[in-house]
């Protein structure tokens, strides 16, 4: 098959979902023998200006555009290409906390629009297809899933034990739900905690340009995402811990290789928006050799099997289990890493991919 991506902008190769929705099922996609092309496209694109030859069987549109491509969409129909919306996560229930707010309440109505345009609808969880089935009876899941040509794992045998949380800027909220009990381990034991992502530059210089547009009004839309960044940094600062910068999310997993957790962490506050997500982090953690303890809510409380529960006390026994018992930790890793190889392969997934490509 022909299948081309029409890209967001010529930047969305910095973006996570662009790595686990469209690089690694195109690369899965073209192992198995599918010509892949990716192509950056405006409002005044002319489907003619295609080659016959380059005509695609699939056109996969994904997240929102600085324009509206429906128009797009459905001239693609018309010349007989299957026409599919990829979808990673619900816009119409983003969090308050979130930085992006603002700008997911203006591209709602695309959002809701590119579905219904749609011929199909491919989604990474089952509570997005039932979402989404309100603006198209044609919902298809396709989960996330890892390449495990590009996560290996760590070389382990750290001297001091790392707890490690890794994140976008989006997840400061989720991060303060475990600060607290991370201080108080860590006034008992002796282990390092490593942060990474939050931001692409130093964190003590992204804090500086939070209070700067906080208190010149810069983004007075975003006050609330800010406000909560400072706080769980003035926590975050009380800790012994390391922070390693956002990295492109083609060079994360030998980031995480080499941050050589021993304990990964994956707090996550329950709305409807995190309900939606999948248990990527889990996958990432396990599939390089780190240990994984979450929230006991949607997505995670289905399937990384050791969890607790939102508070203070919960997090702190469970980590300390986890901190004490080396043996209980092994035994947990090779249980969790059984369940992500049998369940998140992309050499398996590509599989179901491929299904909902070739369904007339």
């Amino acid at each position: 098959m022909k299948i081309i991506n029409f890209l967001t902008s010529l930047h969305e190769f910095r973006s996570g979902c662009w790595f686990y929705r469209t690089q690694m099922p195109s690369e899965a996609l073209i192992k198995r023998g599918h010509e892949i092309k990716n192509l950056v496209i405006g409002p005044k694109f002319d489907i003619s200006s295609l080659e016959l030859s380059s005509i695609p069987d699939i056109a996969i549109f994904r997240g929102t555009y600085p324009f509206d491509p429906t128009s797009i969409m459905k001239k693609l129909k018309k010349i007989d290409t299957k026409v599919i919306y990829n979808v990673d996560d619900d816009y119409l229930t983003l969090n308050a906390g979130n930085p992006f707010q603002k700008e997911s309440k203006a591209v709602m109505h695309q959002y809701i629009a590119c579905a219904k345009a749609a011929d199909v609808v491919i989604v990474s969880t089952e509570v997005l297809k039932k979402r989404l089935r309100k603006y198209n009876k044609n919902v298809q899941l396709a989960p996330n899933s890892l390449s495990f040509q590009r996560f290996h794992n760590r070389q382990g045998g750290n001297k001091r034990l790392r707890i490690g949380y890794t994140g976008a800027s989006s997840h400061w909220e989720d991060l303060g739900i475990v600060l607290d009990a991370l201080k108080s381990l860590q006034d008992k034991y002796d282990f390092e905690f490593f942060v990474q992502g939050m931001c692409g530059t130093p964190l003590i210089g992204e804090i500086y340009t939070y209070k700067y547009i906080l208190r010149e009004n810069i983004e007075p839309e975003k006050r609330g995402y800010y406000t909560s960044a400072l706080k769980m940094f003035d926590k975050l600062r009380e800790m012994k811990y390391v922070h390693i910068p956002f990295y492109p999310p083609e060079l994360y997993p030998e980031i995480l290789k080499n941050s050589n957790i021993d304990i990964g962490i994956a707090p996550l506050k329950d709305n409807e928006f995190n309900q939606a997500k999948s248990c990527i982090k889990f996958y990432e953690y396990a599939s390089t050799g780190t240990v994984t303890l979450a929230s006991k809510v949607l997505p995670y409380s289905k399937e990384v099997g050791y969890c607790a529960k939102n508070n203070t006390k919960d997090w702190y026994n469970k980590l300390e289990k986890l901190i004490k018992d080396e043996k209980f930790r092994h035994q947990l890793l090779e249980k969790q890493q059984d369940f992500v190889r049998k369940h998140a392969d992309l050499d398996k997934v590509v599989k179901v991919w491929e299904k909902i490509f070739m369904e007339k």
